[in-house]
C-alpha cells in the first residue's frame, strides 16, 4: 500500500513539472489599428482589481464579453483589452478601434492611449450585444 501511495505521489509530482514546461509562442503576427496611439501585443496578467502589472487598466474578453464593462482611467492612461476567449473579438468605436471585425485573435491584446477625458463607448462588432465604456477623467 506504502509503494502505490508513493507511486502516486510520484506521479502526479511528475504531472506538475511536465505542465510547467510547456512552452509559449511569443511570436505576435496580428496587426493592430495604423493609429499610432493602438496597438496589439502580447497579453499582460490582469489582477482581480483590473490593473495590469504594467499599472494600466485592463479589460478582459471572455465568455462573449467585456469585463469589466464599465472601466474607469485617467487621461493619458492606456488601456489593455485581452482576449481570454476562444473566437477572435474587436474594439470599435467612434473614436478609436483595433481594426477589422474579429481581429483581436485569442491570447492577443488591443490597447489604446486616451489623451482626452470623456466617455468612449465600444463594442465588438462581431458579437451583438458586446458592448463596454471607458470614462476618463482628468
Amino acid at each position: 500500500m506504502r509503494r502505490l501511495i508513493a507511486l502516486l505521489l510520484a506521479s502526479a509530482a511528475l504531472a506538475v513539472v511536465v505542465a510547467g514546461c510547456g512552452g509559449g509562442d511569443d511570436n505576435d503576427s496580428g496587426g493592430g489599428s495604423s493609429s499610432s496611439d493602438t496597438k496589439e501585443t502580447p497579453a499582460p496578467k490582469a489582477d482581480d482589481t483590473g490593473e495590469t502589472n504594467a499599472g494600466g487598466p485592463q479589460v478582459i474578453m471572455k465568455d462573449i464579453k467585456f469585463n469589466p464593462a464599465k472601466l474607469k482611467a485617467k487621461a493619458g492612461q492606456t488601456v489593455t483589452w485581452t482576449n481570454d476567449d476562444s473566437v477572435g473579438h474587436d474594439v470599435t468605436s467612434g473614436g478609436f478601434n483595433s481594426g477589422g471585425a474579429g481581429n483581436i485573435e485569442p491570447g492577443k491584446t488591443f490597447t489604446h492611449k486616451f489623451a482626452k477625458a470623456g466617455t468612449y463607448k465600444y463594442v465588438c462588432s462581431v458579437h451583438p450585444g458586446m458592448e463596454g465604456t471607458v470614462t476618463v477623467s482628468k
